[in-house]
């Protein structure tokens, strides 16, 4: 597990590194949960209960900028709670690591979701019908690039086609702020 760990840009060993990889995997669970957001707009529009909506005073954009809100505010709080989650497990465990690293860690994970997030949104205005099968697309893509990068260190510019390994293995290696931030 170490040197698999470590080939995605972790050192340490012990609890650190399994938990590095841990939440390398949370942050396509989150961003599968915001995936579910852009699903549910497109289930909205093609069930028409949309059109109930906006014949009434409220505007398009007004309603997506709701939704996209929402969107975030989950990403984050998933996010967030996944660090809660992990000090809790940890804590339980006599690991020694503290509320602060983790809550670090479980942040480091919201920028892959709010990017597949915000790839759903833009597909959603050009291509809806498309939306949903272009966002988890992109999940899965990302899921079997993860695999792939984790047994072989010959891939690097297939890894950098996903957006889950834009992030670094937190706490096991120090968060790729600029990374998070682009």
């Amino acid at each position: 597990m170490e040197a698999v760990i470590a080939r995605l840009g972790a050192t340490g060993s012990g609890a650190i590194v399994y938990l590095g990889y841990v939440f390398l995997i949370s942050a396509g669970l989150v961003a599968v949960a915001v995936a579910g957001q852009v699903s549910a707009l497109r289930n909205e529009e093609a069930l028409g209960h949309l059109d109930n909506l906006l014949v009434r005073p409220v505007l398009r954009w007004r309603w997506l900028a709701v939704r996209v809100g929402v969107g975030m505010a989950l990403a984050v709080a998933a996010s967030v709670l996944t660090g809660v989650a992990a000090w809790v497990g940890a804590n339980s465990q006599h690991a020694g690591l503290g509320i602060v690293p983790l809550l670090k860690a479980g942040i480091n994970i919201a920028p892959p979701a709010v990017f597949v997030f915000g790839i759903g949104i833009l597909a959603f205005g050009l291509v809806p019908r498309r939306a949903v099968a272009v966002t988890y697309g992109l999940i899965v893509w990302s899921f079997v690039v993860e695999i792939f990068a984790s047994v072989s260190t010959r891939v690097g510019w297939l890894r950098d086609t996903s957006p889950l390994l834009h992030i670094k293995p937190v706490p096991a290696a120090p968060a790729n702020v600029q990374a998070a931030v682009w």
